[in-house]
């Protein structure tokens, strides 16, 4: 096996550990309306950490054992909510919602209770992260 074969089996180990790792850690939803990009992390992202680009769309932040420390989506409202469904675009709009340009926004679990708005874009953007991890490096 060659390098780059281990590195993406090890990518891909990374983005299907991701959803346990960030339900164990409490991870948050970070919309940064000013650079365009989603974070799904703790709400501070280790300074060891290393960006790893996996798709067109995803990149994970990982530790040296290839640990998830964070996930990014760039251009998320511009490019990303318009190659998938209508519903995680209005999902999006409902957990990020009346924020004005140029913010950061943190999505409010305390605002979310009993919706699951949260949790739901969450789950889908994991499930597509494994989805398409798997296609793009499998």
């Amino acid at each position: 096996m060659d390098k780059t074969t281990i590195k993406n089996e090890q990518l891909i180990d990374a983005a299907k550990s991701l959803p346990i790792v960030a339900e164990r850690e409490g991870w948050v939803l970070t919309l940064d309306k000013e650079e365009g990009a989603l974070f799904y992390s703790p709400e501070r992202i280790s300074d060891q950490a290393q960006l790893h680009q996996i798709t067109d769309e995803y990149a994970l932040y990982l530790d040296k054992d290839f640990k998830p420390q964070g996930m990014m989506i760039e251009c998320f409202e511009q490019n990303f909510l318009k190659h998938h469904d209508s519903f995680i675009e209005e999902l999006s709009e409902d957990v990020f919602k009346g924020k004005k340009e140029g913010e950061t926004i943190v999505a409010d679990p305390e605002g979310d209770k009993g919706k699951g708005k949260i949790s739901t874009l969450a789950k889908f953007l994991e499930s597509t992260l494994i989805k398409e991890a798997g296609a793009k490096l499998g």
